[in-house]
Order: structure tokens, then C-alpha cells, then sequence
């Protein structure tokens, strides 16, 4: 028998309870396998009735102020949903006998519906109520006519809605935004092909400046043939951005998306618009040729013939213009003002520098934006070949060339200041501004900052006066910073240094900061962790986990912090260089000082990681 209970025992020798139990259960939980229940006994005089059974999951009704408070938020809602309507109804605008127009026009077999016509009577200015605005009828677009193209075809607009800011054009990237007057060449050649066209001048126009610009160099479009896809696909561009935002594009191409890499061009407002009237035709399914065309990239755009060149011009000089290398730099008379000045280019460098950056420009200045211009062996030999053959030597006088190379030589004491003017005007302020801040013309669209002279003096009395020389001399490797040394001479580059000083930083070429010596290295290993974590604290939110100068947060700073990754700047200066930096912080650009913040052990082993990015190494085996 299965033994008896003392609870039990109890009830059957008293047949009722003779004390009162209030059973309370307690779960312990000891591991998370076994439970236990304890139960306690309280005992009172008074007797109790029979026991009754408790179900230890017992449920409870809910309370009732939930089920009024669900009912009044479904009843708010309602309200609201019921005066929203009614206030829409009451408020949206009658239309002329209460008809609403519906119809369908037939554009390249392609059905399109619309309800333009409800307002627009005739395709002429909107009714309003009883009232019209403006003149009736639309104006005489022949050979065109409104029974054919209806009014979407051309203008845009959200054709089958019936309110009007919708029916405009909906809010946002405005690709459907209204069009109207001469904005309305932006459509020309969604049905046409592209080529010269009565009425669409202005559009044609901004495909001649498209190419002219060598945008096709960079971005692809079906039809170019060309582009190799450093930029955007432009193909249908005109089906997701408005004719605005396509304009702020051209002209702030930084604003929008930030840290772009495409180039700021010297564009007027009036090309800017040109440019987007065509860009705007490119849209996903054009009216002038099948879909299989376009995606079979089998739609062909007319060529633009180039003006004649001279035929006294080498090989090398026409491939500049027929390459459109001059849309951005400047040779000569020629200057597309976006990037460096090629006319000294055989001076400043050698004929394996020119051949390696035309091979691979990001791989000789690390960040560069030039994109790889596509040409034969030949082509690329007749440009070094003239490049280099220009090494003519300085001679300036009023910007002007010369041939004589003593030119320089020639100028006496009083005439050094207005030559060194006339240096820096020609040679640097393209770069470092003509006031010196470092914001040239092309800055925008340099890998690296342009040294600032002015508002920087603090920079300059902590580096050496040896250094400033060797930049000169030497120019910068990994940088658009061009050699000197063949170019100028040794006395006009130091007359140059001391304009720099006193028309720019603003101190004594000879003023020179005292320098506190740096931590020696030590002999002790940095723990591995330690070093990661030293770099993750300090480095990685300006230089990024890489090094290539892009973390989180190098939006934030002008100049953009360091490129770490640049193997032709590390290389060519010292880790004691690279510790200062770390130490002492640089003057003039975001970098601060860690004298305070790290350890002389951590402070080396920093230098080891910059060493190990350069290289292309992970950061994280510098100190292996």
C-alpha cells in the first residue's frame, strides 16, 4: 500500500480539518533541472470548514476598465478617420460639371492614362471651380498635337491622380515633378533620338557639353559606348532624380552624397542646366527605341565631331585634346581647371612616373580620382613622349614662356619679390589658394589637402627648415606635390620659400620652436591586446580599422585625416617623424597630441602599425 500522508492521517481520524492550513507553494529553483515545493502549515484555534481543492493555476477574470479603454481609443479612431474624410471631401476642388476626363494615349505602344484634361480643359490653364487661370487652349506645338502626346508625355506629372500637388508631382527626389516652359526641352528626347532637334537646343547643347567634359570618361550611359564605371550609371537617371536635384548634383557634387569622389567642374549655372536637360531624357523606358535595344546596349549616340587640330601639332599634343585630357587639366592656353597644370609636367617628372600614373593612377598617388583613360600602347607612348620632350625651364615675365633659360638669372635684387609673385601665382595658388589657405582652385578634387601657409605658423616653427626645402626640391611622394628641382633654380626656390613666409605664415623664416626629445624605444613587448586596443581608442575613428583615412568620423575634419594606407608617403620619412606626429600632434589639421594619453612602449608600437598599413599588412600584426 502506498504509505499515508500526515494530512491525510488527519482527515480520516477527525473527518473534518481541526486546524486551518493555508497552503502556500514556494518554487526554489536549485540548478536548472530540479524544482522543489515546500509547503508550510499555519495553525489557527478557530475551526475551518471542509477542505476545498485549489488548482494552482487559477484563473482570473481581467478587469474591466481595459476592455472600456480599447473600446474608446476604436471609437477616437474612428471620429478621426470619419472628419479627416469629410474635411478632404469638403475641401478638394470642384471639377467643371463634376466629370472627372479619362484618357488613354497611346505613346510607342505603350497605354498611358490620364486625368490632366479635368482641369486643363484643351490642355490650356487649370479651371478652378468657375474660375480659370490664365489663357485657354494650349499654345501651337505643331507638328506635335495634344491628341497624340497628351499631357504626361511631356510635362510630367502624376497623370491618374486628382489631387494636385500629387498630380505635380510627389514630394521627394521630384522625378515626376511638373515641368513647364523652357524646362520642358527635358523631355524632348525621351521620344526622340538624340541629335540636333528643332526645339531642343538647349538639350542638345547639354549633350554636347557631357561629352565635351568627358563625364562619359567616368559615367556609362547606353548609347555612349564609353564609361568605365567609376561614376553612377546614368543610363536612367531622368526616372528617379527631378530636374533640380540633378542640377544641385552637377554643380555640389560633394552636398549630395557626401565625400563624393566626383570633381567639382567650373560650370555655369546655364551649362549646369543644359547638361541636366539631357540628363533628364535618360530614363528606364525611352519612346525612341524597344527595350531588347537597350539592353542589348544596341542604341547608338551620334558622334560630335571635334574642331580640326593643327597639323604642325605632334602626335602626343593632339591625343591630349582627342583623349579630352584637357576637360580637366591644363596645358598651356588650354585649362579645364580641374586638375593639375601638365605644361611642366617633362621638368617635374620622369618618363617612368608619367607611363606608371597613366598605367594606374590611384597605385602612384593612393586616393587619386583620376579615372583609367583607355588607349593603346601607342597613344600612350606618343603622350609621354611629348610630356616629357617639354622641358623647357622656367622663364616667367608676365606669364609668359620663354625660351631663354637664363631668364631668371637676369633679374636683379628689386625684381625678386614681383618674380616670386609670378611664381606662385603660375605654379601654387592652383593648389594652395592665392591667398595661401590651401583652398585652390582644385583642391576639391586632390587626394590629399594642400599644405596651408597661411593662419599656420605654429607648423612651421616646429618643422625644420631643411624639410620645407626638400618639399620644394623634392615634392611630395604619394601626393599632387611636384618636384621643383629641375623646374627652378636653388636661389629662386628660396626666394620663393621666403615669400611664402612673410606674405603667408606671418613669421621669420629662421623662428624655430624648441623641441622635447622623444621616448626612446623600449625594450618590453606591448602585449598584442594592449596595442589593438590603444589603436582602436586613438586611430581607428578619424583613419579608420584599414588606415585608408576614412573612419567615422573624417567627414568632420578639413584637411581629411591621413591616409595611412599610402605606401609612397610612408616609405619615404622616418618613424622618428611618424612618433612626432603621434606625440606632439600636427599642427594645422585635426591630429592631436597622445604625449599624455599613451605610453612611450605604445607610442612605438603605433609606429610599427603605420609601418605594417603601408605595407598592406592587418594592423593587427604590426607587432608580430
Amino acid at each position: 500500500m502506498p504509505r499515508e500522508t500526515v494530512f491525510e492521517s488527519l482527515i480520516r481520524q477527525h473527518g473534518h480539518c481541526p486546524f486551518s492550513a493555508k497552503i502556500n507553494l514556494r518554487t526554489t529553483r536549485k540548478d536548472e533541472k530540479s524544482r522543489s515545493q515546500k509547503i508550510r502549515f499555519v495553525t489557527t484555534q478557530d475551526e475551518c470548514p471542509a477542505p476545498q481543492p485549489m488548482a494552482l493555476n487559477e484563473s482570473t477574470t481581467e478587469p474591466l476598465w481595459i476592455n472600456r479603454l480599447f473600446m474608446t481609443a476604436a471609437l477616437v479612431c474612428c471620429l478621426v478617420t470619419l472628419v479627416v474624410g469629410l474635411h478632404a471631401w469638403y475641401t478638394m476642388p470642384s471639377h467643371p460639371d463634376g466629370i472627372v476626363a479619362d484618357i488613354t494615349i497611346n505613346l510607342n505602344s505603350n497605354p498611358v492614362r490620364e486625368h490632366c484634361t479635368t482641369c486643363h480643359r484643351d490642355g490650356g490653364a487649370a479651371v478652378v471651380g468657375n474660375t480659370m487661370d490664365g489663357e485657354p487652349g494650349h499654345p501651337d506645338i505643331s507638328p506635335h498635337s495634344l491628341e497624340n502626346l497628351g499631357c504626361t508625355g511631356c510635362h510630367l506629372g502624376e497623370g491618374m491622380a486628382l489631387d494636385t500637388k500629387i498630380s505635380h508631382g510627389l514630394a521627394g527626389l521630384g522625378a515626376r515633378q511638373i515641368l513647364k516652359g523652357v524646362d520642358l526641352q527635358a523631355t524632348c528626347y525621351r521620344c526622340h533620338e538624340l541629335g540636333p532637334l528643332p526645339g531642343g537646343e538647349k538639350a542638345w547643347e547639354g549633350f554636347r557639353l557631357f561629352r565635351g567634359k568627358a563625364c562619359d570618361t567616368c559615367h556609362h550611359i547606353t548609347g555612349l559606348h564609353g564609361g568605365v564605371r567609376y561614376g553612377p550609371d546614368l543610363t536612367d537617371i531622368g526616372s528617379f532624380l527631378g530636374l533640380r536635384r540633378i542640377q544641385v548634383t552637377i554643380r555640389e557634387p560633394k552636398k549630395d552624397p557626401p565625400g563624393s569622389t566626383m570633381p567639382r567642374f567650373p560650370l555655369s549655372r546655364k551649362q549646369a542646366r543644359h547638361i541636366s536637360y539631357f540628363l533628364k531624357s535618360r530614363i528606364k523606358d525611352p519612346f525612341y527605341a524597344t527595350p531588347m535595344a537597350i539592353k542589348a546596349d544596341k542604341v547608338d549616340f551620334p558622334k560630335i565631331e571635334p574642331a580640326p587640330l593643327p597639323k604642325s601639332w605632334p602626335p602626343g599634343q593632339a591625343l591630349l585634346t582627342e583623349k579630352r585630357c584637357l576637360a580637366c587639366h591644363q596645358f598651356r592656353d588650354k585649362d579645364g581647371r580641374v586638375a593639375p597644370d601638365h605644361s611642366f609636367l617633362g621638368d617635374m617628372r620622369s618618363i617612368d612616373y608619367i607611363g606608371r600614373f597613366l598605367n594606374n593612377p590611384p597605385r602612384v598617388i593612393p586616393g587619386a580620382i583620376m579615372p583609367l583613360i583607355v588607349m593603346t600602347s601607342e597613344e600612350k607612348g606618343s603622350i609621354i613622349e611629348f610630356l616629357s620632350s617639354q622641358a623647357i625651364g622656367p622663364v616667367f615675365r608676365n606669364n609668359s614662356l620663354s625660351d631663354d633659360h637664363s631668364h631668371h638669372e637676369r633679374f636683379g635684387p628689386s625684381g625678386d619679390v614681383s618674380r616670386s609673385k609670378q611664381l606662385y601665382m603660375r605654379l601654387c595658388q592652383r593648389c594652395h589658394g592665392a591667398v595661401g589657405d590651401g583652398f585652390g582652385v582644385i583642391q576639391p578634387n586632390l587626394a590629399n589637402f594642400p599644405r596651408p601657409f597661411a593662419g599656420n605658423a605654429e607648423f612651421f616653427e616646429r618643422i625644420s627648415d631643411e624639410r620645407v626645402i626638400k618639399s620644394v626640391e623634392q615634392g611630395v611622394p604619394g601626393a599632387s606635390m611636384p618636384p621643383f628641382g629641375r623646374l627652378l633654380s636653388q636661389s629662386i626656390r628660396n626666394n620663393l620659400i621666403d615669400l611664402l613666409f612673410r606674405a603667408f605664415v606671418g613669421i621669420d623664416r629662421s623662428k624655430k620652436a624648441p623641441f622635447s626629445p622623444l621616448p626612446s624605444p623600449g625594450l618590453s613587448v606591448v602585449p598584442s591586446k594592449r596595442a589593438a586596443r590603444a589603436f582602436k581608442k586613438f586611430c581607428v575613428r578619424c583613419h579608420g580599422i584599414t588606415g585608408t583615412g576614412k573612419g567615422a568620423e573624417y567627414l568632420k575634419y578639413l584637411p581629411r585625416p591621413r591616409n595611412l594606407t599610402n605606401r609612397p608617403y610612408v616609405f619615404a620619412i622616418r618613424d622618428q617623424r611618424i612618433a612626432r606626429a603621434i606625440y606632439d600632434g600636427s599642427p594645422g589639421t585635426a591630429m592631436p597630441s597622445f604625449r599624455k594619453r599613451i605610453s612611450s612602449d605604445e607610442l612605438w608600437v603605433l609606429v610599427k602599425r603605420v609601418r605594417a598599413l603601408s605595407e598592406g599588412r592587418h594592423p593587427w600584426e604590426a607587432n608580430q
